[in-house]
């Protein structure tokens, strides 16, 4: 097991206030820790797998300025798409959740930005 890190940098925030890059190389593994710098000011932050059949959302956090570090997961589930929930048989709802597993380039999309500024990510994955 190898823990890598990847460090994304958004670029200068357009007029618009959005930016969006995606890692030059594909990256294989299961995310374990996304650490996001925030600037000084309010925006929100997307992180999304590319070149999949579907595109992953791996982060999706609302306007912010406060720097975080989140471990994000997904709905694990059966051969038939169906969530795993062991919890059923006995009339419970316990779902089960995994890291995301990616294999390819992945997406920072940045929205409602101030001008100029730029954000950093931080991704620590399992290779």
């Amino acid at each position: 097991m190898t823990i890598r890190k990847y460090r994304i940098l958004s670029g200068a925030i357009d007029s618009s206030g959005d930016a969006s890059v995606t890692t030059a190389h594909a990256i294989y593994g299961k995310v374990i820790a996304v650490g996001v710098n925030y600037p000084a000011a309010t925006c929100e932050v997307d992180l999304d797998t590319v070149g999949d059949a579907t595109a992953q959302k791996i982060v999706n956090l609302a306007a912010a300025n406060t720097d975080v570090v989140i471990y994000p997961r997904v709905a694990l589930e059966d051969v038939t798409g169906t969530a795993l929930d062991p919890s059923d048989a006995q009339g419970g709802d316990t779902a089960l959740y995994g890291e995301f597993a990616v294999a390819g380039p992945i997406t920072l999309t940045i929205a409602s930005g101030t001008e100029g500024q730029s954000v950093i990510v931080d991704i620590l994955v399992e290779e």
